[in-house]
């Protein structure tokens, strides 16, 4: 199935909001009360799933795209992403996620 310009640049701008929901959750998970367990066990149920069917249907709008920025601004966001499937929390995030947790445990 091939998709005409107009449809493409939709489409392109339709992911390109997800893409920014996607990176929200990912931006969230990294700096609020995660353990790298929760954070690793968030990417595999909800971030590599999506970042795979990101990559499918970018390779097919790619020769149709007429807004070339857009389409641009997608793979630079889709990059980060899947980075993102990798990420190490650092030893101080997961010191402060561990203060939060023990803080809401006390009160």
């Amino acid at each position: 199935m091939a998709f005409s310009t107009k449809e493409s640049d939709y489409l392109i701008e339709l992911l390109t909001t997800h893409l920014f929901t996607l990176l929200s959750r990912v931006t969230r998970w990294q700096t609020h009360s995660l353990s790298q367990a929760q954070y690793d066990r968030q990417v595999g149920e909800t971030l590599t799933p999506n970042v795979k069917m990101l990559q499918s249907l970018l390779a097919k709008l790619t020769t149709t795209a007429g807004d070339q920025e857009q389409l641009a601004a997608l793979k630079a966001g889709l990059t980060k992403l899947a980075a993102a499937q990798t990420y190490q929390l650092t030893p101080e995030q997961l010191a402060m996620a561990n203060e939060r947790r023990l803080s809401r445990h006390r009160r």
